[in-house]
């Protein structure tokens, strides 16, 4: 564990007073944030999506705040020690990332949730896979993955937090773990989107700042690149260290595909195109999301590599590890004050990832597992689980961070959440939107392959294969989804016509519909699903038509 005397004995001065005055001050703004849009929460909608009014501005940047946390201040610049140069093969996909969330699944998924009154992923899963086991299975697979995630977020607060004050990592931790409980348990999604507008907005001052004083002071990007040629040829060239990673094009579609289409498969980022406010703001999102993932994708892998440069030894830094290398460099290449503003702005990123994480957690507990077992609950009490779900489920992330088969670092573990998550959703998500002959059992089996291959295949086979975990999930769970559909009944007609109104521009009007039939398709194929479908376009007198067969309220119709 770190202690005040073993950070001041590495750094080789005392830590100045500032630091940790600034991260204080911070902190204290940032709850002060979060509590305030807590106060506009009135009902379930604004704590789960916000009330699906949030701007582009907002959205953009909380995208871009919750995916950059500490996967990337704390994680990327351990990569880019560890790894060198071959590190940029993942920064470009946090560049297209953005554009793909809301380029390709944006407006389908905006129109189909509203239509649909879904608030969550896994509510969008039940009610597109026409499933309630679905809907529970994506609630598994979710939580277990979203915990792992939180994992990363508490562990690079515990770095970061130890190196301002000095005090030990678990305790650090912990004061990082209360604090993101507090402000997101507050106020849900509006606590979680303006506290992501401010940390992003400090994010990229911090990164501006710090990586061209890192870089001028090993000589520029050709002091960089000497700097690690005379410590190992591979780290200035994409093959990485002894060049691993010549001859083995799978492993790096990997590390491409991780964050490059990624950004599909995770809940806390595609949530935010359900809150977005309307399709004419979504068109603004990706290019702004684009360019805040440009100014720091590249930057922190840089700040790896100029990291290895001025620290060639691992038992440089703080207990021997890599992790360390971006607090080292701000204490040091920095006067103090640009130091613990820096610092500051590595938590607002792990602090707005961290919050995201939970958000959905929560939200999940909420909305998707109460909710249906108890159907009458009320706002309130959906919104007080939710809360309490959060708080609990929050603290065992914090306790599973001490558990031997996750202390692989900090990047691999991010690694390991993704590969775990997004190979699951990816297919059920992009053929939920995309292909009516998606069926629930190929949606089951998506999410089973694809959980269950991200994480074992980490452990087992990516090092004997040379194949990186996330392609291998990847692929299998694709494969899995269009075979058992195949295999499988086609959906009911009524949710082709709902995935047909998502994809229109225009809304689909009520004759429209009635000349399709869909009415009389829901008299024949209500049979075959396994609860009522809601957000179907009919007027009174359809509705009074189905109303013996649909169990649909005239409210959700």
């Amino acid at each position: 564990m770190l202690n005040i005397d073993s950070l001041e004995k590495a750094l080789g001065f005392e830590i100045p007073i500032i630091v940790p005055i600034i991260l204080v001050i911070y902190i204290i703004a940032i709850l002060a944030i979060g509590l305030w849009a807590a106060k506009r929460v009135k009902n379930s909608e604004d704590w789960f999506v916000g009330g699906r009014e949030m701007g582009p501005w907002i959205t953009a940047l909380a995208h871009g705040s919750s995916s950059l946390g500490g996967g990337m201040y704390i994680a990327g610049p351990q990569y880019g020690w560890e790894a060198g140069a071959s590190a940029l093969w993942a920064a470009p996909g946090d560049v297209f990332g953005p554009l793909l969330n809301f380029g390709v699944i944006a407006r389908r998924m905006r129109r189909y949730t509203e239509k649909a009154q879904s608030l969550t992923i896994p509510d969008f899963f039940g009610h597109r896979y026409y499933s309630k086991k679905i809907r529970y299975l994506s609630v598994v697979i979710l939580i277990v993955a979203m915990v792992i995630s939180l994992l990363v977020e508490y562990m690079a607060m515990g770095v970061l937090i130890s190196c301002i004050t000095g005090w030990s990592y678990t305790v650090s931790l912990i004061v990082g773990c209360i604090v993101i409980l507090i402000y997101t348990g507050a106020g849900g999604y509006l606590s979680v989107a303006y506290t992501d507008f401010a940390q992003s907005i400090l994010m990229v001052i911090g990164m501006f700042i710090l990586i061209p004083v890192c870089v001028s002071s090993v000589g520029g990007f050709s002091g960089m690149n000497h700097g690690l040629i005379d410590i190992n040829e591979g780290l200035a060239t994409l093959w990485g260290e002894d060049y691993y990673l010549k001859g083995a094009p799978l492993m790096i579609a990997g590390i491409a595909l991780v964050y490059f289409i990624g950004y599909m498969g995770q809940p806390h980022l595609v949530i935010k195109t359900v809150a977005i406010r309307d399709e004419k703001s979504i068109r603004l999102v990706p290019m702004i999301g684009a360019c805040f993932g440009f100014c720091l994708a590249f930057g922190v892998y840089i700040l790896g590599m100029v990291g290895r440069v001025v620290y060639p030894d691992a038992a440089m830094l703080p207990g021997g590890n890599a992790e360390y290398v971006m607090p080292m460099l701000a204490l040091t290449k920095l006067p103090a004050g640009l130091a613990g503003l820096i610092l500051a702005g590595a938590a607002s990123a792990v602090m707005s990832t961290a919050s995201a994480l939970l958000l959905v957690i929560g939200s999940s507990a909420g909305n998707d597992l109460f909710s249906q077992l108890v159907p009458n609950a009320t706002d309130a009490q959906k919104m007080k689980v939710s809360r309490y779900a959060t708080y609990v489920l929050g603290l065992i992330g914090a306790a599973m961070c001490f558990v031997p088969i996750f202390e692989v670092g900090v990047y691999q573990l991010t690694w390991i959440a993704w590969s775990v998550l997004s190979p699951a959703f990816i297919p059920c998500i992009i053929g939920g939107l995309y292909w009516k002959r998606g069926t629930r059992q190929g949606a089951a089996a998506a999410m089973i392959v694809g959980s269950v291959t991200g994480f074992l295949w980490y452990y087992l086979l990516q090092d004997k294969t040379n194949i990186h975990t996330f392609f291998a999930a990847l692929v299998l769970a694709i494969a899995a989804y269009i075979i058992v559909s195949l295999l499988t009944k086609e959906p009911p007609k009524e949710i082709q016509d709902l995935m047909e109104y998502s994809r229109r521009f225009e809304d689909v009007n009520e004759t429209a519909m009635q000349e399709t039939g869909t009415v009389d398709r829901i008299e024949v194929r209500i049979e075959d699903m396994e609860e009522p479908v809601s957000g179907i376009v009919m007027n009174q007198e359809q509705f009074t038509k189905v109303i013996g067969v649909c169990a649909l309220s005239p409210d959700r119709a």
